[in-house]
């Protein structure tokens, strides 16, 4: 019987959009892809999905069924899938409401249960239904057996796209999803990032029929007089006059390249998932289109719980964050919130040094903060153990210096200019308020900054309850004058507040703190103990031992603790980052969905986990390759890449 197998994915996680495959009839349809009308098609408006490398059709057709007052539904025989319709007859329509499309849809696959496969089915979600009608639906979808929907959009991102988009959100996670309607290339980065896994190309046509060439950042129409037609490479336009051309012959040039533009705009989005870029090339592409930029916004805002659940929390790529679509993205905002739930300053600090970031990441390999380094010693000396350092940046806020090296902090690329937006300074003003609220009220904030930081300051000063001291640095917190200030200023404050000399403390104050960021507010003190043997320096790596046993390691590299089996059992007891193994020992390293019985919904991607088999006994540690959720989804795909395993 034909039937549209189990979505699989494969590693890689940017957002909801994924990378896989369906199984169909004995071959696999690679995702993501493209779906164009079929011209050849038995039946009026079918659809044929496209291989996007040769631009070849797959043997596989979707046919959109249909009903009418004296019609039964036919499904032609060499129909692959259909379409479910998305409207009864006039004659049965009874209320215009979404809740009935869904309830008409149930009702036509149980009444033709003999020639309708379930399995054949894309259920055709309405833009306007209630969550709750939704879920009941999609409950009495999937007993049936249907594994694929479709949400249609108008290509105006208005008030009707963005109820589809939302609704996406509430979808089974390991179900085949198309986006239809008048979709352009432009889009097909944001739908994607979505994850809508075949894209509609119906536009390719319908433009090249108004002498429109569709390109990745808009439109041309080749026979605008007085405008030059663009010069294209593909293979269609190649050699080609289409403003001298007669009508007739420019259409299928004209639709060749469309569609060459749609597998084009598609390949370098897929190839942005796998390299992590896909949000950035999201929001370049909204810098074209106020309706995309203003969905994104919205997208952000609306979906925020969505889109970070499948947001790695890990990454060694470039991160930029170049205008106000990066402010709130979900890599950017997760930080600032995990920063004010997860951290906790080190206990002794009596001062806060307030810095600016720079462009060089980590902070501390910079030419600026090398000379931070330098008058902060020399002034404080073994004191510095009880100075506190936050870094001011856009838009993450505020960055302890116990946590430069974690994703997102050492990866995001901004462009300074020196100016600093409304949005810019409130967020990053609030995020300092909440920071030094952590600290004793009798604590000291000095700050060394200058032009836009020195801003922030004084959008956030009246709501410090802390003393405020401002070093001389307003012209630029690097030049000589400045930094004999810092000098000065710190050494004043050492006999003031006072400042007491110790041991020096960084490597347990940065790994604590990467802990409780990493794992959850707590987890520092329980994986580092006092007590603890730490070897290694902080750019390369630091191991922590306790009595001869290795409990975890902290990675420069990536800013991240790497835990053993032991460090395990000892995370394993916060009830965070687990995950249930449906066996008793692992083999091989990876751990994939089908041998996962249950996990912490909180676990992202990137994020390291625990495995447990059936007897709650530790069985493995390793960097999970998806989400909690998915893991509990899917019956296939790579889930943990496991570090370590219990003989």
């Amino acid at each position: 019987m034909r039937c549209l197998k189990m979505l699989m994915i494969e590693r890689g996680h940017c957002g909801p959009a994924r990378v896989g495959y369906v199984e169909w009839h004995g071959k696999k349809i690679s995702l993501p892809t493209l779906l164009q009308l079929d011209e050849e098609s038995d039946s009026p408006g079918g659809y044929s999905i496209l291989d996007i490398w040769d631009g070849r059709s797959h043997d596989t057709s979707v046919h959109p069924l249909s009903e009418g007052i004296f019609t039964e539904i036919v499904t032609p025989p060499n129909t692959d899938l259909y379409l479910l319709p998305s409207l009864p007859g006039a004659s049965a329509l009874r209320e215009e409401t979404g809740h009935a499309i869904l309830r008409r849809q149930l009702e036509l696959l149980r009444e033709n249960e003999s020639d309708l496969n379930p399995k054949r089915a894309v259920v055709r979600i309405p833009n306007r239904v209630s969550l709750e009608d939704l879920s009941k639906a999609l409950s009495s979808f999937k007993s049936l057996g249907v594994r694929a929907a479709s949400l249609t959009l108008d290509g105006t991102f208005g008030p009707s796209d963005m109820n589809a988009i939302r609704l996406r959100r509430a979808l089974p996670l390991n179900w085949t999803y198309l986006a239809l309607g008048r979709i352009e290339p432009s889009h097909i980065p944001l739908l994607y990032y979505l994850g809508f896994d075949i894209l509609d190309t119906g536009l390719s046509y319908r433009a090249a029929a108004t002498d429109v060439r569709l390109w990745r950042d808009g439109i041309e129409n080749v026979t605008e007089k007085h405008i030059s037609p663009r010069y294209c490479t593909c293979d269609s336009c190649k050699g080609a006059n289409l403003a001298e051309m007669p009508k007739s012959a420019r259409y299928d040039i004209i639709a060749g390249h469309n569609h060459a533009t749609y597998r084009a705009v598609l390949s370098e989005a897929r190839h942005a998932m796998e390299t992590g870029h896909l949000r950035a090339l999201v929001e370049a592409m909204t810098h074209r289109s106020p309706a995309l930029a203003s969905a994104l916004r919205r997208i952000d805002a609306d979906l925020y719980e969505f889109l970070e659940a499948f947001t790695p929390t890990a990454g060694d790529q470039v991160l930029p964050l170049i205008g106000p679509e990066s402010y709130n993205a979900p890599a950017v905002r997760r930080f600032r919130e995990r920063l004010v739930d997860r951290y906790v300053p080190p206990p002794r600090k009596k001062l806060v040094l307030v810095l600016p970031c720079s462009a060089r990441k980590p902070y501390s390999e910079s030419r600026s903060h090398h000379l931070f380094d330098r008058a902060i010693s020399s002034a404080v000396g073994g004191a510095r153990r009880e100075v506190s350092e936050a870094i001011l940046t856009s838009p993450l806020g505020v960055i302890p210096r116990e946590l430069e090296r974690i994703f997102p902090i050492a990866n995001y690329d901004i462009p300074v200019t020196g100016d600093w937006d409304a949005e810019e300074l409130r967020l990053a003003a609030g995020a300092l308020v909440e920071h030094l609220s952590k600290f004793p009220e009798d604590a000291v904030v000095v700050a060394h900054v200058s032009g836009g930081y020195r801003q922030v300051m004084s959008e956030a000063e009246d709501r410090i309850v802390q003393t405020l001291i401002y070093t001389d640095s307003a012209e630029s917190a690097t030049s000589r004058d400045a930094l004999s200030s810092l000098e000065s200023t710190l050494t004043d404050m050492r006999d003031v507040v006072p400042l007491k000399s110790g041991p020096q403390v960084a490597r347990e104050e940065t790994l604590r703190a990467t802990a409780d960021f990493q794992f959850g507010r707590g987890t520092g003190q329980l994986l580092i103990p006092e007590g603890a043997n730490l070897r290694g320096k902080l750019f390369h790596l630091v191991v922590c031992e306790l009595e001869g046993v290795q409990l975890c390691s902290f990675v420069g590299k990536n800013g991240l603790l790497s835990l053993t089996l032991e460090g395990g059992e000892i995370l394993q007891k916060t009830g965070r980052y687990w995950v249930r193994f449906d066996g008793r020992r692992i083999r091989g390293g990876s751990l994939f969905a089908v041998g996962i019985s249950d996990a912490d919904p909180f676990i992202r991607p990137g994020d390291e986990v625990v495995v447990v088999n059936g007897d709650e006994e530790v069985v493995g540690v390793g960097k999970s390759e998806m989400s909690g959720r998915e893991m509990c989804a899917f019956d296939n795909g790579r889930a943990i890449s496991l570090r370590h395993t219990r003989e």
